[in-house]
């Protein structure tokens, strides 16, 4: 039997690493001499009533990291199911231009790949830093869905596929029945995992002078010459969307876990 003091242990122990964390963090705030001033911040946040009132700067960048984080996803998504299904096919001039697409971008820095879109690419085609930042983030992306795709359907049990197939299913019934459930199940968790990353990857937009979060921070700090608080809740923003995005994600996982019991 397993041991029961086990739980316990690991309850500890954790409490132990978070209180030697925060003991850290606090001291490192005692020891540094500074003066804190975070009232700089309400402007902003939000515009006080003289200047029209309305969103400040710090959530209209925000809003812009949302919304181009979140195209990117979705771009990247069906790219990344398009060529990892291109990565399980039989057919060797496919599988090879997929697994090529997928190394280039998976084993390239975004920077890099986001300098080469913007000041060549774009320059080609005239495309905005924001199309062209879009593109990237959804490249970079599609590259590693392709890949959790590969090993989600690689490592599927054939033995179901043949049973389905023993009861008459056609192959579309034996994809959204038997495989789409399961598959997305175990590709849950590393999808949230690459689209929390995208996230934070897209404080890279930056350097093209697209004013999201990020940028909206460093013209900030270039004013106020406050680093310290303004990096904070920057960072503090940036946590609160990645936190949203895994509850949502574990949510899904429990309720497909659940879904597929019954």
């Amino acid at each position: 039997m397993p041991d029961k003091k086990l739980p316990l242990y690991y309850s500890f122990l954790s409490f132990f690493v978070i209180a030697v964390i925060l003991a850290i963090i606090v001291r490192s705030f005692y020891q540094l001499d500074y003066s804190w001033d975070f009232s700089l911040l309400g402007p902003y946040i939000w515009l006080p009533s003289t200047d029209g009132g309305g969103p400040g700067l710090f959530l209209k960048g925000l809003w812009i990291t949302i919304k181009m984080s979140f195209e990117g996803i979705i771009f990247g998504t069906i790219l990344g199911i398009i060529f990892g299904m291109l990565l399980t096919t039989q057919e060797k001039i496919a599988k090879f231009a997929a697994l090529f697409y997928v190394d280039i971008f998976r084993n390239t820095p975004v920077l890099v790949q986001l300098y080469v879109a913007y000041f060549i690419v774009g320059t080609a085609f005239n495309l905005s830093g924001a199309v062209a930042g879009v593109l990237t983030m959804s490249l970079f992306c599609s590259a590693y869905v392709a890949e959790i795709f590969r090993g989600t359907i690689a490592n599927f049990e054939k033995g179901q596929i043949d049973a389905a197939k023993a009861l008459g299913l056609s192959p579309f019934q034996i994809a959204r029945k038997v495989i789409a459930p399961q598959a997305l199940r175990t590709m849950l968790p590393p999808l949230i995992g690459q689209f929390v990353s995208l996230i934070k990857d897209s404080s890279l937009l930056s350097v093209v002078a697209i004013p999201e979060l990020t940028k909206e921070a460093q013209n900030a700090v270039t004013v106020t010459f406050r680093s310290f608080e303004i990096w904070f809740f920057i960072a503090l923003l940036y946590f609160v969307v990645n936190t949203i995005v895994s509850s949502v994600g574990r949510y899904l996982e429990k309720k497909l876990s659940v879904s597929l019991k019954h």
